[in-house]
């Protein structure tokens, strides 16, 4: 990393230790803050030094203490000798020279656990040792809430806590074990009371896997990975959607190369791709329910699997997005068909007890006529795609270098609120240089405090956001922020993610519980906050 933000903490230090000389005294509160806000700074450059000699002054301080500190009082918590020896640290930092060269990891290679737990403490234990070991873990302390993650994230694997199962309302618990059912996805009980009783509740539910706690660290890793591997060995061996019939994701690489082939060897002059994606579908989840959300998925499937020529390839991308692939077509043949399908589901009625909805799709379209790299093939049908919503939906969108120019605005918005100038520098500066977020092109905003965020007229209905928010501002809480900002916006397509450098549990249960999506501790490393909400904003919003 540039010592750009290394000289940037330095002059802020400075700046610090001078208004204080010149001070009579200085509050408690005042030194909580300063700290607080170096540790974590400190820490996410490299400066763990610094980093701990902040916490060590952290523990000797009450966030909301009232007493006057003196000069030689506040002095022998940060000295000149201590702001020495961060310079001489800063000058000899030069392995961050540039986060964006370095190898991202593949969402795909990071396998995804969903903890649903009302006990605070063993997540942030257990969150911690997993992601340690190279996992993603997204929590919830409520069963409604991990059941909602469940269908938005579709995690690789479960662990939910025992307890909130008998806690919990049978419907919830039904169609949780529905679900993994359908998705092979296993799920594994953890009870701090295990007994024979709980153990039988379980087994008759479906669960395979029961587990008292504490958690034996050295056998969990190889546990887990076991039953992952199971899961993608059965996963493999398997062709077709579980839900909608439809070929999986993994089949579409063949697909587009066997229609390549025969392009190339002249058994055909064109071929088309369509991406499709069911309008307003996340509406129909919150309105409706997900299981009528299944229904959905499921009707539109055996629609097409109904209407379409048998060359073409119906293919789940992902949620309620499908792709299809139709060979030997041009660009008129695949919209006549797709007008034609579009006629049927959109005629379909769709009952949720007493009420009656329909539903629509988006479509975005790429020819081609001979050999394309399958990348190019799939984004090209995609921006038809974004366009297609942009121009208001339920309609189908072909792919052109005019598209490519009028593709200006970025689909994701990542939101850095944070009072310290050099997170929130850095950050943006990152994901700015980088460009993307979750494989999309990414606005990013930036704001000092929350009162700001809030009053600086961001929200637009329809995009999807990423915020990252501190836990300790000025003016306004992050606490506050956020139950602000879900009173005001919802949760339909804003993912949250606190930041924080407060010890103990009490904010992160109530950030958890306030519908926070996930937490990250300071200090952090940029790349692995960056390959997080990649993988979060994937599993979102794909």
């Amino acid at each position: 990393m540039s010592t750009k933000y290394q000289d940037m903490l330095k002059k802020r230090i400075e700046q610090t230790v001078m208004e204080w000389s010149a001070k009579d005294a200085v509050t408690e509160d005042e030194l909580y803050r300063f700290f607080h806000g170096l540790k974590g700074t400190a820490g996410t450059i490299g400066l763990t030094d610094l980093s701990a000699q902040a916490e060590k002054a952290l523990s000797e301080l009450n966030e909301k203490g009232s007493r006057i500190y003196t000069k030689q009082e506040w002095s022998s918590l940060f000295t000149s000798e201590q702001t020495e020896m961060f310079m001489q640290e800063a000058a000899a930092l030069d392995q961050f020279e540039d986060i964006q060269d370095e190898v991202e990891v593949k969402s795909s290679e990071v396998p995804f656990i969903l903890m649903i737990e009302k006990d605070v403490e063993f997540i942030k234990r257990m969150k911690s040792f997993l992601e340690e070991q190279e996992f993603q873990v997204i929590t919830a302390l409520a069963l409604s809430k991990g059941l909602e993650h469940y269908y938005d994230l579709s995690p690789d694997l479960l662990i939910v806590d025992l307890d909130l199962l008998s806690e919990g309302e049978d419907e919830l618990i039904n169609e949780m074990m529905k679900k993994a059912r359908k998705d092979l996805t296993p799920i594994i009980l953890v009870s701090s009371e295990l007994t024979d009783e709980k153990r039988i509740a379980a087994y008759e539910i479906g669960v395979l896997d029961v587990i008292g706690k504490p958690i034996n660290e050295n056998i969990i890793i190889p546990f887990l990975k076991n039953r992952l591997f199971q899961r993608n060995m059965l996963l493999g061996q398997i062709r077709n959607d579980f839900l909608t019939g439809a070929l999986k994701r993994d089949c579409l690489d063949k697909e587009i190369m066997n229609v390549t082939r025969n392009l190339v060897e002249g058994e055909m002059e064109s071929a088309v791709f369509a991406m499709i994606d069911l309008d307003h579908f996340k509406n129909v989840n919150d309105s409706y329910g997900h299981p009528a959300g299944d229904e959905v998925l499921k009707t539109f499937a055996k629609i097409i699997l109904e209407m379409k020529d048998p060359a073409d390839r119906l293919i789940r991308f992902g949620g309620e997005e499908f792709s299809v692939v139709m060979p030997d077509v041009t660009y008129e043949e695949a919209e006549k068909k797709i007008e034609t399908w579009r006629n049927a589901f959109s005629a379909h009625i769709f009952t949720s007890g007493e009420q009656e909805f329909n539903v629509q799709f988006s479509a975005g379209l790429t020819e081609w006529r001979n050999v394309l790299h399958m990348k190019e093939i799939l984004e090209s049908a995609d921006k038809a795609l974004y366009y297609a919503k942009e121009k208001g939906r339920n309609c189908t969108v072909r792919y052109s270098e005019v598209i490519r120019l009028q593709l200006a605005e970025e689909q994701m918005v990542l939101i850095i609120v944070d009072d310290d100038k050099l997170v929130r520098e850095m950050l943006k500066d990152h994901f700015e240089r980088r460009g993307k977020v979750g494989g999309r092109s990414v606005k990013v905003h930036a704001y000092a405090n929350g009162v700001d965020f809030l009053q600086a007229g961001w929200y637009e209905a329809g995009r999807k956001y990423m915020i990252l928010l501190d836990g300790m501002m000025p003016k306004m809480d992050g606490i506050e922020v956020l139950t602000k900002l879900r009173e005001t916006y919802g949760t339909k397509n804003i993912l949250v993610s606190m930041l924080t450098a407060r010890q103990g549990d009490h904010e992160v249960e109530r950030a958890l519980g306030l519908g926070a999506d996930d937490y990250m501790l300071k200090p952090f490393n940029v790349r692995e906050v960056a390959s997080r909400i990649d993988r979060m904003m994937e599993r979102m919003f794909s």
